[in-house]
């Protein structure tokens, strides 16, 4: 917080004489700034750059004529952190709308792995599924590795965590650019097994290529998909669990 004197108005000058107006009280939201999924913004303690989820909760402390500052409030990424954008990217991508209750997906294997040609990937053998969601459906693959390393997520009631950080070291841009208005290629979430708070390194994401992931084939049903699930929290988890994942296997 800058120091200085509080005049009446209820604004503080600093020690370098900027005006600035304290918000204790005002609570806003993030929104994308990339299509990518995420809102790059600027630590103050350390001038870092970090990115920031979707409807992730912050608290206007201050803002003077150049930017506004906020402390991360929920998540994962710098959490009790003070950030800051400038006033007009404030203004753009953060908003009073928080996320509505806890989401719930459920997911149901698809016969035995079977083989199928990816324009992206090629020939890959896949274990299929279908994920409904919000009255929808889309069709994904649990597991494209059959080395021994990775197995399909298991039935059960698993926890869907929200986004850890920016997954765009694994490229999607291919599905991005071959899927008008895709949004959140970037966006992958964390799933924990059985319930757990612990991230599984298993994540429901995009792509054509599942290691145990819930991937989603079918490019042209991630958008609602992310949108649905980003727009969700569980009541009381400090903005850390979506909700849940029921996966079944009744083959």
């Amino acid at each position: 917080m800058a120091t200085g004197r509080v005049p009446a108005t209820g604004q503080i000058v600093n020690d370098r004489g900027t005006l600035g107006t304290i918000h204790p009280n005002e609570i806003k939201y993030t929104r994308r700034a990339e299509p990518s999924g995420w809102l790059t913004v600027k630590l103050s303690g350390s001038g870092k750059l970090v990115s920031l989820c979707e409807y992730t909760r912050v608290a206007i402390i201050r803002r003077n004529n150049e930017r506004t500052y906020f402390k991360i409030m929920d998540g994962y990424v710098s959490t009790g952190e003070e950030a800051s954008l400038s006033r007009l990217n404030a203004e753009l991508y953060l908003n009073e709308m928080g996320p509505a209750g806890a989401a719930l997906i459920n997911v149901e294997y698809l016969g035995v792995p079977t083989e199928e040609a990816s324009e992206f990937k090629g020939k890959l053998k896949q274990q299929w599924g279908s994920l409904i969601f919000n009255n929808e459906n889309a069709r994904v693959t649990l597991n494209s590795d059959w080395n021994g390393k990775f197995s399909a997520i298991p039935p059960g009631i698993h926890t869907i965590l929200a986004p850890d950080y920016s997954h765009k070291n694994i490229s999607t841009q291919g599905y991005a650019q071959a899927t008008p208005n895709m949004i959140g290629n970037d966006v992958w979430f964390p799933i924990g097994l059985n319930g757990s708070m612990s991230n599984s390194s298993r994540y429901i994401h995009v792509g054509h290529i599942s290691d145990g992931c819930v991937t989603v084939y079918e490019l042209k049903k991630w958008a609602a998909l992310y949108s649905y699930l980003i727009s969700h929290r569980a009541p009381g988890a400090a903005g850390k669990i979506i909700g849940k994942l029921i996966v079944k296997d009744s083959r």
